[in-house]
């Protein structure tokens, strides 16, 4: 705005010039023509000074005003749309390569220590919610073994039998996993340390210490492993033989 007004300041003095002239050769009419040629040059060369002085005036105040309308944001964003660099890419025009064949080298087998690991895990779940257990997550329906823990499950919510998270534990150590490529079935031998207190309806149903040497049998089906049998070997109360 400083700008505008010096504008504005040099337009009245460019005015007050031409104004004094007009004046003066109107008051010196009689006199000679030399004085009043010389007078209207002087006034058209004053007054085409002032044009020249208000134009300087007026562009230095346009550009002051252009560069103080920009904000940092919008100083950027033009220079970033300015930029070379922010011009898109040219489309690739070579055509990707084929994929290579994969092989797959993976064995069953490599399975089975995370799938008895899911199954211990799956099996401390049906110990605190019966009801709820899903039987055909890690056993075969319509096989025996299967039928027979779906009725020890079926007992235990009937009866109100069941174990709280934090009362005990069972700890299982795997020892070895024999395989049997034949049959596709895998042995798991390892040990149990169960301290697991288990409640029916509001008392201690069964808070005894168990220790055994067991073994698990799984069996490849469908793509998956699954629990067909469950042997104990040796079991002991009140004693722990897994050194543990």
């Amino acid at each position: 705005m400083g700008f505008i007004y010096s504008t504005d300041k040099t337009s009245h003095s460019c005015n007050f010039q031409h104004s004094f002239t007009v004046v003066h050769t109107s008051r010196n009419t009689a006199s000679m023509d030399n004085e009043f040629r010389i007078t209207r040059k002087l006034g058209a060369l004053f007054t085409l000074c002032c044009f020249a002085i208000c134009g300087c005036v007026t562009a230095n105040d346009s550009t002051t005003r252009a560069t103080l309308s920009f904000s940092p944001t919008t100083s950027q964003a033009a220079q970033a749309t300015s930029s070379p660099d922010s011009s898109p890419a040219p489309p690739q025009t070579s055509s990707p390569a084929p994929p290579s064949p994969v092989t797959s080298t993976a064995s069953p087998f490599d399975l089975v220590a995370q799938q008895f690991e899911d199954f211990v895990k799956w099996r401390r779940e049906c110990s605190y919610k019966p009801r709820l257990c899903n039987i055909g997550e890690f056993t075969i329906l319509g096989t025996q073994f299967s039928d027979d823990f779906a009725t020890m499950m079926r007992d235990y919510t009937r009866s109100n039998i069941y174990a709280r998270p934090g009362d005990g534990e069972r700890k299982v150590v795997v020892e070895t996993i024999l395989r049997d490529e034949t049959k596709m079935t895998a042995i798991v031998h390892g040990c149990v340390y169960d301290t697991v207190v288990l409640y029916m309806d509001a008392g201690i149903y069964d808070d005894k210490i168990a220790s055994s040497i067991s073994s698990w049998t799984l069996q490849w089906h469908n793509n998956d492993w699954f629990w067909t049998n469950y042997q104990i070997h040796k079991k002991v109360y009140f004693a722990n033989l897994c050194n543990i």
